[in-house]
């Protein structure tokens, strides 16, 4: 029986803020901020994984995700941009498919349960996307007026004072599947993904 190991790591991008793998900064206008250290996917938790052609699933609902938590300006739309490989390879460039998911919640109150609430699911192309939306869900309300030039309440970093009123929490849910083809070889492989946050 052969034994593959597979992990996702995760790259963010918030923009005027520079960038490293799993490092967080305040976009320089608005408070914006991933507040939480998101893990990597580890498909040998629905393990063991064995090279015979099957498929093997991370699922949301079941607890196998990543959660990044985005604390911004509720009133607010985001952009967030997801790329990255549709396979993940090992050291010899030997590949497995990935087919990566996602969905969200904007909505008040705790939602790290996916049970708890609605999810919106996300429509992953190629193994990307590319979204924009609201902070806080609007619900049936109007559009709100164009958001008043920053001033010193939303030049706070949400990571310190979250808990200001203008503040909000965004969950965005990353998941998958794999495929391991007959015959892959055993070891562990890898995949990058960039996620670009930004209000514009």
């Amino acid at each position: 029986m052969k034994k593959i190991l597979c992990y996702i790591s995760l790259l963010f991008l918030i923009p005027s803020a520079g960038y490293g793998q799993i490092n967080f900064s305040a976009y320089a206008d608005y408070g914006l901020e991933v507040i939480n250290t998101p893990q990597d996917l580890d498909f040998n938790d629905v393990g063991p994984l064995i090279a015979d052609g099957s498929t093997y699933s991370l699922d949301v609902h079941e607890g196998n995700y990543t959660i990044i938590e985005i604390v911004g300006v509720k009133y607010l739309d985001i952009y967030i941009d997801v790329s990255g490989p549709q396979n993940l390879t090992n050291t010899n460039n030997e590949a497995i498919d990935f087919t990566l998911k996602a969905a969200y919640s904007n909505q008040l109150g705790d939602v790290k349960t996916p049970a708890s609430v609605p999810l919106k699911y996300i429509n992953v192309t190629n193994n990307g996307f590319n979204i924009r939306v609201p902070v806080l869900e609007r619900q049936s309300q109007p559009p709100n007026p164009p958001p008043t030039p920053p001033t010193n309440a939303t030049d706070l970093d949400p990571k310190s004072d979250y808990s200001n009123p203008i503040y909000e929490t965004f969950y965005l849910y990353l998941y998958g599947d794999i495929t391991v083809p007959n015959n892959t070889s055993a070891g562990s492989y890898t995949g990058n993904y960039t996620i670009t946050i930004s209000y514009d």
